[in-house]
């Protein structure tokens, strides 16, 4: 996909719980925080706003919050952008560990568990394993759960078994 000013875009992953990935040339920061924002607008997405701070190493760490425009729903997501080499940089965004740890929580609470709680760790950037622990409708024992998530083709996939 083509973007305005001869930014190039490839986006690796497009859901709102999952992130996107960008290489353009020349970057300052407001450039790099304007192709964030022009990637969710073209997607749909309302309300964005990107906060960056620069690092030591001259790439740039910080977070995209946006609406989910269908359901109303706010999203934040961790944005990294690497050090230009030869003119070029790049920016990721995804989703926030505890975001997906959540996904999981709702996941069981719509199937009846009760005070579910779940806990991830990053394997890499597109795998996460923990546990979910809750208490069943029936009885309320105490059950857990071990998951993985992986990131892929724009969705958070995510598995959970005893």
């Amino acid at each position: 996909m083509k973007r305005a000013l001869g930014i190039m875009a490839l986006p690796a992953m497009a859901l709102a719980l999952s992130g996107c990935e960008f290489s353009f040339g020349g970057p300052s920061q407001e450039r790099i925080e304007q192709s964030i924002i022009d990637n969710y607008v073209e997607e749909g997405y309302e309300d964005i706003s990107v906060t960056l701070e620069e690092q030591e190493d001259g790439g740039y760490v910080g977070e995209v919050q946006f609406t989910v425009a269908e359901s109303g729903a706010q999203r934040t997501l961790t944005c990294t952008v690497e050090p230009a080499e030869e003119g070029e940089a790049s920016w990721q965004c995804a989703p926030r560990i505890n975001d997906l740890a959540q996904l999981i929580v709702d996941g069981y609470e719509e199937r009846g568990a009760l005070n579910a709680y779940a806990e991830l760790s990053a394997q890499s950037d597109t795998e996460y394993v923990g546990f979910v622990e809750y208490s069943s409708a029936n009885g309320g024992e105490r059950m857990r759960h071990n998951c993985t998530v992986t990131l892929a083709d724009g969705d958070a996939n995510w598995q959970c078994a005893p």
